[in-house]
């Protein structure tokens, strides 16, 4: 997702942890929300992750403006992402102002597959039984 914003906003600024101080406008802040899991079926769950990226715009004038130029290119930016080999689809794009930061919320869900988990094979089998005539 960084390389994503990095190659539509060459010239903003990524922050990935906690602005402390000395924001450098414009810039943008990635968030993490918590992230969920749910058990589909056998070694099958589904994962979400969900994104808030905050931006901080550069003008002052006409921030509302280049705040939501900003959402539309982010719309196309972040629709896929590339993790690991494979690419994956954003879900639930949403965006609002909120106090002059532009907040734009995406979700990238995939499968994840636990390992087989190993069992130790049988080593000897002993059978017993009789045929009942009767």
């Amino acid at each position: 997702m960084i390389l994503n914003l990095s190659q539509a906003f060459p010239n903003a600024t990524i922050y990935e942890e906690e602005i402390k101080q000395g924001l450098v406008e414009p810039c943008f802040f990635v968030k993490l929300f918590p992230v969920a899991q749910d058990k589909e079926f056998g070694r099958r769950y589904k994962r979400y992750h969900t994104f808030d990226v905050h931006y901080f715009p550069l003008s002052q004038e006409d921030a509302n403006v280049e705040m939501h130029d900003v959402a539309e290119k982010l719309y196309d930016a972040l629709e896929w992402i590339s993790i690991g080999s494979g690419s994956h689809h954003g879900s639930k794009m949403t965006h609002e102002i909120i106090d002059g930061v532009l907040h734009f919320s995406v979700s990238y869900d995939f499968h994840v597959m636990r390992p087989k988990k190993e069992y130790p094979k049988m080593q000897t089998l002993t059978k017993e039984g009789f045929i009942k005539n009767g």
